[in-house]
């Protein structure tokens, strides 16, 4: 269509043109019509063509501004539908730029979220794993600690039997040293040996009849066993020979201790029979004294075992 629009645009500056060069052409022709008759002599002759001649090219360039004018708004319509073409053109391409700018835009937004998300989970499990961690590693810390406590446990049981075989050395090389059957004897109370404690407290008292000491750590080991009349007894002559060796303190211990075994012994018993003694002059007569600080008397006062009456190995 467009085709066929131009070059019929084409025919008619052609015709217009080839008018143009007849005018041309006519107007030549006059003024050598008229040149002719002025050589002639004939001047009314001479003076038709050339008014002929100027009338046609009046009309010519008539003709030309027409043409001229025609030519300009046809250029005017001509840019103003190009300008048109090239505005829905443009208009166009901006639409399809936005519509792939959005789209672009889209894409990117989900693979934005995708990474997002992502990296949250990711920050989600190394945060569980960092937790697990910091409990495993406080886990591992408890155990750690554990495990030197049972290392100063083993350390201290081990010096302990250690202390134990150079007792029973000396106890080899000088069977009458008491000191050496009552330091076996402690080391034995230290590992819970209690049996065993008060057997070399027994023998330290066969050997040496005055030693507060043994009176006073097996006096607390009987009253830990349930026999408190014994332990009363113990602890009696142990605060009666720390007041001769003039240990004043260790004696009002012995003394107090004494005084505490005796009421809850005489508690005891006053439950089951009445008590038809005189108690102030019984718990002068059986005063006793509160344990070393390697003892320990926590279980003073179960009921569980009671044994009033006196055991083999006491001297």
């Amino acid at each position: 269509m467009e085709n066929q629009v131009e070059q019929q645009e084409l025919n008619n500056e052609n015709s217009k043109n080839n008018l143009s060069d007849i005018f041309d052409l006519l107007s030549g022709i006059g003024l050598v019509g008229g040149a002719v008759g002025s050589f002639c002599g004939n001047a009314a002759f001479a003076a038709i063509p050339i008014s002929f001649s100027v009338a046609l090219q009046i009309a010519n360039r008539r003709q030309l501004k027409v043409e001229l004018a025609q030519m300009q708004q046809s250029s005017v319509i001509q840019m103003t539908e190009q300008m048109n073409n090239n505005q829905s053109v443009i208009l166009n391409q901006f639409q399809q730029l936005r519509q792939d700018s959005e789209t672009t835009l889209s894409q990117q937004d989900q693979k934005f979220q995708t990474i997002t998300q992502e990296l949250s989970e990711k920050i989600t499990i190394n945060q569980e794993a960092f937790n697990r961690l910091k409990v495993e590693k406080d886990e591992l810390s408890q155990f750690t600690y554990s495990l030197e406590s049972q290392l100063n446990t083993v350390e201290t049981i081990v010096e302990t039997l250690q202390n134990i075989e150079n007792a029973s050395q000396l106890i080899r090389s000088n069977p009458e040293g008491a000191d050496a059957y009552y330091q076996r004897g402690l080391n034995h109370q230290k590992l819970g040996d209690k049996t065993g404690a008060i057997e070399d407290y027994t023998e330290a008292l066969h050997l040496d009849s005055t030693y507060a000491k043994a009176y006073h750590s097996r006096g607390v080991l009987l009253a830990e066993i349930g026999n408190r009349k014994q332990a009363v007894e113990d602890l009696r002559l142990a605060a009666k020979y720390y007041f001769e060796q003039g240990d004043i303190e260790s004696y009002e211990q012995a003394r107090n201790l004494g005084k505490e075994f005796y009421q809850v012994r005489h508690s005891l018993v006053s439950d089951e029979t009445p008590q038809t003694t005189d108690s102030s002059s019984e718990m002068s007569q059986e005063m006793s004294a509160e344990p070393t600080d390697l003892l320990t008397v926590g279980s003073l006062f179960d009921d569980d075992v009671e044994s009033e009456g006196p055991i083999s190995m006491l001297g």
